[in-house]
């Protein structure tokens, strides 16, 4: 699941990028969430507030650290690290798109979106995102969301005292960036 919230956050960061120039984050601090639906009516919540982008100008790279997602309840948060994602083997997730498939923000705002590809506890998959930016001066302002199934990324369905998780998890993130 935190793998997932930090692919989803690695594709909001791709698909804002202006077509010149490259993005960099803006030092505001981003928000990573990822929402996974349990039996039994179970809501389960997990946020992380760390990622960083790399920009060569063809491809925009979003990277998440999982080690540090949290859910609330420190034994969920050490299994989901531990025995769902492993980050000690896999410590991140990452989304990279294309630039030439991102609609160009010169001003204003864009929604739209794209094809990347994410990468996650050593599984690479193509996927959609769904974002949008909002330019206002120098600062843009860029959202983005995601639903991805956990055993596309060979993670196992979680379960634990009788509590499953279902495999469609949705993701989304928000961050600060600018031009460079």
């Amino acid at each position: 699941m935190a793998r997932f919230v930090l692919l989803t956050l690695v594709a909001v960061f791709a698909l804002v990028a202006p077509a010149q120039a490259r993005l960099v984050q803006d030092g505001t601090k981003p928000a990573v969430a990822f929402t996974a639906k349990a039996t039994g009516g179970l809501t389960i919540v997990g946020t992380a507030s760390e990622l960083s982008i790399r920009d060569d100008g063809k491809t925009l790279l979003i990277t998440v650290p999982l080690g540090r997602l949290t859910t609330g309840i420190a034994l969920r948060d050490k299994h989901l690290r531990e025995k769902y994602l492993h980050v000690g083997q896999y410590p991140s997730a990452e989304l990279s798109v294309d630039r030439s498939l991102l609609k160009p923000l010169t001003s204003g705002a864009v929604s739209a979106e794209a094809r990347g590809t994410m990468k996650i506890h050593g599984k690479t998959k193509a996927l959609s995102v769904r974002y949008s930016a909002k330019k206002n001066g120098a600062a843009i302002q860029v959202m983005g969301s995601l639903r991805l199934d956990i055993r596309d990324f060979g993670i196992e369905v979680p379960s634990f005292l009788g509590v499953s998780v279902k495999p469609d998890v949705d993701i989304a993130v928000s961050f600060g960036a600018k031009d460079s």
